[in-house]
């Protein structure tokens, strides 16, 4: 408790001695235009890996009637309510900035805006609200609206009294989303999905290969990303071997019965229990192939009026700008779309037409016709399951030559050894996880999330 406050004051030291009574009044002023007992149009948007959630929310940004915080700045709302819901509304609004900080800073990088005019902004909800009822101010409720308020004062960005709220929630987590529709009972969800091919791939590649320092972060937050729950290696790359650990652990933590998973398709690709009557999927192809009829009809989902700002990717107002791979762009890219089999052999392709056809079809991916029978999808997976992916393989490689071949020539057997057993367990924990969700999909079926309008699929 006493950590995050003395993070808060640190972080707005500044304002803090500062004279702000006009920048407060001013905000006073301002919240009066927001009806916050009327505020309940609530979307949330989750990811399946890197499937295009935060470009989804980018278009979003710029609409008259919407309110957010950018990209990840958001996702920790709830879960940083749990942990500090005995502190005073002021100490939760100044603490939140100061948390976040770890991966989504509010004032500093591309999108960042004025401490002073946020701090303002959070004092001036203290005061105006002082005589509404304690109940309501120490509420989740209150604390989710009155965060995005003070935001959005603090970018000086108009909205409308009863604005859409786009929250990030980014994971697969029915405890956020109970928590969320408690909060916001007309509450809706939004995922995007991606070609399960190169989804398979990338999140592989996320979490055993070593990363560019010239890419963006990635879409899977701090969480539930592996590569930030790591120590830096003393390389500019983390190693292969670094990741193989992470490894260990996960079929560890599979082991003793807790619900961790190598890749999001296993879990990620189902509504939230109870929610599927408010849950919509959008393809990450359609974001970039037909941007503007997806978010038209994204709108009427969401009863927001079409505007021309929803073809542009901002956050803030500002241009996301994408850089991956020696390439830079913002917004829709036609490229981005087409199946990507840079970490998929043509016998991973199999394994995963086998594991994942059910999701080909619902979400108009093309599939061989052949893994139709029930019967060839259970002979090519048990055929093919044993054997190690591409990715797994080029990985390998990599710790081999970071890891164990320095260790043989330093005469330390003992590292080579515990490296080439991290490989051996991160096999098993992929083959684990891929037949026990072979098996409960052959036994038990599986509710996929449900596309909002179909379309052809993306060459």
């Amino acid at each position: 408790m006493e950590e995050i406050q003395l993070s808060a004051a640190a972080l707005f030291h500044a304002e803090q001695s500062q004279d702000l009574r006009d920048l407060i009044a001013e905000k006073l002023e301002q919240l009066q235009h927001y009806d916050v007992l009327a505020m309940d149009r609530v979307v949330a948007i989750c990811f399946l890996g890197k499937s295009g959630s935060l470009l989804l929310a980018s278009y979003l940004d710029g609409h008259a009637d919407v309110m957010t915080l950018p990209a990840l700045c958001g996702m920790d709302l709830y879960k940083f309510f749990e942990r500090y819901q005995c502190l005073s509304l002021r100490d939760k609004l100044i603490g939140y900035p100061a948390h976040a900080q770890r991966y989504a800073p509010f004032f500093e990088g591309d999108f960042a805006i004025s401490p002073a005019q946020y701090y303002a902004a959070a004092q001036a909800i203290v005061e105006f609200y002082a005589e509404w009822p304690p109940e309501f101010l120490a509420s989740r409720r209150a604390f989710f609206l009155f965060v995005h308020i003070a935001y959005n004062m603090a970018l000086g960005r108009p909205a409308s009294s009863r604005p859409l709220i786009v929250y990030a929630q980014h994971q697969w987590d029915n405890g956020l989303a109970r928590l969320l529709v408690e909060d916001f009972p007309q509450a809706k969800f939004v995922h995007t999905i991606r070609d399960p091919i190169t989804l398979c791939g990338q999140i592989l590649a996320e979490r055993l290969l070593p990363s560019e320092p010239s890419q963006k972060p990635s879409e899977i937050p701090p969480s539930v990303n592996t590569r930030a729950e790591l120590p830096e290696a003393q390389s500019p790359f983390r190693t292969a071997a670094t990741l193989s650990m992470a490894a260990f652990q996960k079929l560890a933590d599979l082991l003793r019965g807790r619900r961790v998973q190598v890749l999001s398709p296993i879990h990620g690709d189902r509504p939230h229990f109870g929610m599927e009557s408010r849950t919509l999927a959008i393809r990450f192809e359609e974001l970039h192939d037909d941007t503007e009829e997806t978010m038209r009809d994204l709108c009427d989902w969401l009863g927001l009026s079409y505007q021309a700002t929803l073809l542009e990717s901002t956050f803030n107002g500002i241009p996301w700008v994408v850089t991956r791979d020696g390439k830079t762009w913002s917004g829709r890219r036609p490229e981005q779309p087409r199946r990507n089999s840079r970490y998929i052999s043509l016998k991973d392709r199999g394994l995963l037409f086998a594991l994942f056809y059910e999701n080909f079809v619902a979400w108009n991916y093309p599939c061989p016709k052949i893994f139709r029978h029930a019967v060839v999808r259970g002979i090519v997976f048990a055929a093919l399951l044993v054997f190690p992916m591409k990715i797994e393989i080029m990985a390998a490689q990599a710790l081999f030559r970071n890891r164990i071949l320095p260790a043989l020539r330093h005469g330390n057997v003992s590292v080579a050894i515990n490296s080439l057993r991290q490989i051996v367990f991160y096999r098993l924990a992929i083959i684990l996880q891929f037949a026990l969700e072979f098996v409960s999909r052959f036994a038990h079926g599986k509710t996929l999330l449900a596309l909002g309008h179909g379309r052809a699929p993306a060459k």
